[in-house]
């Protein structure tokens, strides 16, 4: 209603009053609106950009996810999962739709093609080189969790090279330490090894790329006690276990749907 009234109010002074014609009114408020776009866009520009960023994932892949509820709605929360891709990041922010910023190693933050996308969503680079400012940055994702915010980290270090896990650096217990009632919550992403944005085959784009690539996005209960590098390891462990079980049902009613309708035929 107090819109209702301020359109009224300034359709009023334009026309009544100053006597404009209605196409100079429309380019006025035309203009008025493009310049309070380009200024928002300026300020914000990762707000327009994860709209995009979410159409093309669901272009490229065809994401499924488990648990989205396990991740709180409000508050600060630590998201811990396996590092398979370069799309990583891309599909747990399609989880939910909380803004989360992502710890990444400083060699990957600084790649050229991705370093735009890292600067645009704000991810925090945590130095290969110098122990003291990696520990710098591992503060920052504290305060970050302190002030209410999602924070991510791949804690293997950087993506893997043979489709398995490797073991969990302790990154994460320097974040958390302290942090007694902050959830910490374990993702596993399954589906991933073998596409194009993995290292299937030693690189990126060895694979073919493909449309619709079914990625399964496992998101499990938060932890709030124990969350040494080991104990979260196993908790993503099983999830992965968890979803090797479920792709194994999945793929056996395929099998026996298809020898079903063979034998009906």
């Amino acid at each position: 209603m107090i819109g209702v009234v301020l359109a009224s109010s300034a359709l009023s002074v334009f026309y009544d009053f100053l006597r404009w014609v209605p196409s100079h009114i429309l380019a006025v408020f035309g203009v008025l609106a493009l310049a309070a776009t380009v200024c928002t866009v300026w300020l914000t520009p990762a707000r327009l950009a994860r709209p995009v960023v979410w159409l093309l994932a669901n272009l490229f892949f065809k994401i499924r996810i488990i648990g989205a509820d396990n991740i709180p709605k409000k508050g600060g929360a630590l998201i811990v999962a396996n590092h398979v891709s370069y799309a990583d990041g891309v599909l747990i922010g399609c989880a939910t739709h909380r803004f989360i910023r992502f710890l990444m190693w400083q060699p990957l933050y600084e790649t050229k093609w991705l370093n735009p996308f890292c600067r645009l969503f704000y991810a925090i680079p945590i130095p290969t080189r110098s122990p003291k400012e990696s520990l710098r940055a591992l503060r920052n994702a504290r305060t970050e969790l302190e002030r209410g915010m999602l924070v991510a980290i791949f804690p293997e270090g950087e993506i893997t090279r043979t489709s398995h896990m490797r073991p969990f650096e302790r990154g994460v217990e320097v974040i958390t330490r302290g942090l007694d009632s902050t959830p910490v919550v374990p993702i596993y992403l399954d589906g991933l090894w073998g596409h194009a944005l993995s290292l299937k085959g030693g690189r990126p784009f060895a694979s073919r790329l493909r449309l619709r690539h079914e990625v399964t996005v496992h998101i499990g209960e938060p932890i709030t006690a124990n969350v040494d590098a080991e104990h979260l390891y196993q908790r993503v462990f099983e999830l992965g276990r968890q979803a090797a079980l479920s792709r194994g049902e999945s793929q056996s009613k395929v099998t026996l749907s298809a020898s079903s309708h063979k034998s009906g035929s």
